[in-house]
């Protein structure tokens, strides 16, 4: 049996965990002890890791596949900490590295983002993500430039419920947790490599999701005001489709 590695084993990397751990010994990493009777008793392998202690890292790098989901903002200096996961001697026997970025490296411009676009500057909505693709890049073999994450307990607008929301008439570009697992587990098994983004090709508005959401599940309207933002920063997901891949959920009005 291979082994996979999942360093940040959250709201999506511990879903894609018990996803794969009847095919794979599957090693997670911890930021919390308190998780890792849970974890033992999911059957899977849990080292405590975080900026300061990666002790583990011996373990959880001798393995046939790593994902790496970390989120930018639990961290003092992201990049380091990545350099150091990256740095080390057993990264380069790894079969296959993913790592979990985000369209929000792409510039807020009124533009169709495809995995081609080049033109990277300080106009960037995220430039840490920016610097760890850099840092990763020539080391990994897939990047998954994920849109906003959606499904089960994260429902578009909840969040917002009854609050004022800006910019109602800019386009929406999701994709749900359950294909983001369905995508890592297609490319493995097709052999693919590069960058893919990972949205759906349906982009209502914003307005539109979260009054169709708020009616659906029964919370109250947000407010909305019409400021002259962004209205078409389109995540184009068509690159992915193209090798064969089915998004599970096509429509943000039906993620669940």
């Amino acid at each position: 049996m291979k082994t996979f590695t999942i360093l940040g084993t959250g709201w999506l990397g511990y879903s894609l965990s018990c996803e794969l751990k009847d095919k794979y010994k599957v090693k997670v990493s911890i930021r919390n002890e308190e998780k890792r009777n849970e974890y033992d008793e999911e059957g899977l392998f849990p080292f405590f890791l975080n900026e300061e202690n990666l002790d583990s890292l011996d373990d959880l790098l001798d393995t046939n596949y790593l994902f790496i989901n970390f989120p930018p903002s639990k961290f003092k200096d992201y990049t380091s900490f990545l350099n150091k996961i990256y740095s080390h001697e057993k990264i380069a026997n790894i079969e296959k590295i993913i790592f979990i970025s985000s369209t929000s490296i792409y510039p807020d411009l009124d533009l169709v983002f495809t995995e081609e676009f080049s033109s990277f500057d300080s106009n960037s909505k995220s430039p840490k993500v920016y610097d760890a693709e850099i840092l990763v890049k020539d080391k990994t073999n897939i990047i998954l430039r994920a849109s906003g994450l959606m499904g089960y307990n994260r429902i578009a607008g909840k969040r917002s419920s009854g609050k004022i929301v800006n910019d109602k008439d800019i386009k929406v570009n999701y994709v749900h947790r359950d294909d983001v697992i369905r995508a890592t587990i297609f490319l493995i098994n097709n052999n693919e490599n590069g960058i893919f983004n990972l949205a759906v090709d349906k982009h209502p508005t914003k307005e539109e999701v979260y009054l169709h959401n708020a009616k659906k599940y029964g919370f109250i309207k947000s407010i909305f005001k019409d400021e002259k933002g962004l209205k078409n920063r389109i995540i184009d997901g068509s690159k992915l489709t193209n090798l064969g891949f089915k998004y599970k959920y096509s429509n943000p009005f039906y993620f669940n």
